[in-house]
């Protein structure tokens, strides 16, 4: 297939670009490096700073913006997103982050032919070593290989009929795109990826990704509660197993002092898991629901390039299912270049 200019400016058209965000006044160069006029710009407040709320309120480009009480709950925050938006694609983007010119561009045309398309980050490096090595820890970890972890990442918002019929689950408060992935692979719906769509990450400095890993460990240990994530029937034996062969997977490629500045971030990932079953700092335990039940395996998915066997898929589908949500393999992805219908008017306030 080959998408005309006029299939393309009308695919602009129906684009939305989702934004979660907080207090990060990095925000206003990310929208300025949004270069496609006719996209839609949506802003997910999540316990917003008055600093955003000013920002967003004067900013001279037209701005949708939807907020829920959740601080901190990236998969609703997502939700929301997707929900404000009148967008058949939703772009999903990063504060911290801007596009290359011509990237959102090149993202839609994509995504016209595909139902689910990844572009690639470059990670800033600062004046310090650490912002060296988290820099190549970053690129290993979520860059070195497809998924759909975001961002940047657009998909057809017809996918979330196939994946369980939602986009994030609200109660994965971090790594919702490690979960939203799993169900990708459960329906058989490919990521394409594209290594020219580039954004560009903000660099960090100091300790302060410690923070991003410490909650990203949180994540996990709701998605295990769910049953949505795969938990290790000897778990002190399958990490120190999977951590011991993703460090030397890291020191190969990124060298040794990456590998034992990961190992500092796998620690805290870990310790961020354990605290949320001690503590359950986001309050989600009483949420859940009477289905939710631990999928138990001794293979369980690995951190690092998750993924999924054969038996993981048979096992997720079955944790799925007991919530009542079949998925199952996408026989015909052409359903996803059929033309959608016009979306309702969105109501605004």
């Amino acid at each position: 297939m080959t998408v005309t200019e006029a299939e393309l400016a009308a695919g602009l058209a129906r684009t939305s670009i989702v934004i979660a965000l907080k207090d990060d006044v990095r925000i206003v160069e990310a929208i300025a490096s949004v270069d496609e006029p006719e996209v839609e710009i949506v802003l997910a407040l999540n316990g917003a700073s008055d600093e955003i709320r000013r920002i967003a309120a004067d900013h001279p480009r037209p701005l949708v913006i939807t907020e829920i009480p959740d601080s901190g709950n990236l998969g609703a925050a997502y939700n929301a997103g997707a929900e404000a938006a009148s967008g058949q694609y939703l772009l999903y983007m990063d504060s911290d982050c801007v596009f290359a010119p011509g990237v959102v561009r090149m993202m839609v045309r994509a995504v016209l032919e595909h139902p689910v398309v990844k572009g690639q980050v470059v990670y800033g490096v600062g004046g310090g070593v650490l912002s060296l090595l988290t820099a190549r820890v970053r690129e290993y970890d979520e860059g070195d290989y497809v998924s759909a972890l975001s961002p940047p990442l657009i998909y057809d918002r017809r996918v979330a009929d196939h994946i369980g019929g939602y986009h994030y689950d609200p109660l994965v408060h971090w790594c919702e795109d490690r979960e939203f992935d799993f169900r990708l692979q459960l329906a058989d719906i490919p990521v394409v990826h594209l290594p020219d769509a580039v954004i560009h990450h903000d660099a960090q400095h100091g300790l302060q990704n410690l923070r991003s890993y410490w909650r990203y460990g949180i994540g996990e240990g709701i998605g295990q509660q769910l049953g949505v994530f795969t938990t290790p029937a000897v778990p002190v034996l399958w990490r120190l197993y999977d951590s011991a062969r993703t460090l030397l997977g890291c020191a190969r490629a990124k060298g040794p002092l990456a590998a034992a500045f990961y190992a500092l971030l796998q620690a805290t990932y870990h310790t961020g898991t354990l605290y949320h079953l001690l503590r359950d700092p986001f309050g989600v335990r009483h949420r859940m629901p009477a289905t939710a039940r631990r999928t138990r395996m001794l293979h369980a998915v690995p951190q690092h390039c998750p993924e999924l066997t054969p038996a993981q898929r048979i096992r997720l589908r079955r944790a799925h299912r007991e919530r009542g949500r079949v998925i199952e393999p996408v026989a015909d992805l052409s359903v996803f270049r059929t033309p959608a219908p016009a979306p309702l008017p969105v109501q605004r306030e």
